[in-house]
């Protein structure tokens, strides 16, 4: 409990403190008083304004404090705040020759897709398949479609609602490498995954 003294002002001259704290039995010292040191418990003053009182002072702005003060513990840092993952514009993944199966790499992205698109407040996704111009056009275009749909899979395996996410399969129509016709372009065989909503990119 904090002992009151009616100062009738909330700043103290030191000599007053100095010579109240050399005649009490364990006072704290009087030369701690205004170097620094933040105290709990200290003197109450008055004000006349607030209610209760405020800590009174010394004249240098120190503590004015008595038997029963103690320095303040230091305070507890607070804890870091993890900072949270930014939905990017696109994801990439990208497809074996002639597959259709998510690969350990791309099921990575995946989940970083998915770890950033939930904890921004969710998303829509929308994924678009392609692939590279060897085989045929109609060919492409079915795989390419196959190639979506497997990265939805994976993204509603995740924890994405199906209602969410939408497909498209592009085929060899937008080569990220451009090339000739029947060439094996690892770049182009990939899947886009490109979040759409109020807390992701609209681009």
């Amino acid at each position: 409990m904090k002992t009151l003294v009616r100062a009738g002002l909330a700043v103290v001259p030191a000599a007053i403190v100095a010579i109240g704290l050399a005649g009490a039995a364990n006072a704290q010292d009087a030369s701690l008083v205004g170097i620094g040191t933040k105290w709990c418990n200290p003197v109450i003053g008055w004000t006349g304004q607030v209610p209760g009182g405020v800590d009174a002072r010394t004249a240098n702005g120190g503590y004015v404090i008595h038997q029963g003060s103690y320095p303040c513990p230091p305070e507890a840092a607070a804890p870091a705040v993890a900072p949270v993952a930014q939905v990017q514009n696109e994801y990439l993944v990208f497809f074996d020759w002639d597959k259709s199966v998510v690969t350990p790499a791309a099921d990575r992205v995946i989940g970083d897709a998915v770890a950033a698109i939930s904890k921004s407040g969710g998303a829509r996704i929308h994924v678009v398949g392609h692939t590279d111009s060897s085989g045929s056009p109609a060919y492409n275009q079915r795989l390419s479609i196959r190639r979506a749909d497997a990265v939805k899979k994976a993204l509603v395996a995740k924890g994405i609602p199906a209602a969410n996410v939408t497909t498209e399969g592009k085929g060899e129509g937008q080569l990220l490498v451009q090339t000739g016709p029947n060439v094996r372009e690892p770049s182009n065989r990939r899947a886009q995954i490109l979040p759409r909503g109020v807390n992701a990119p609209s681009s």
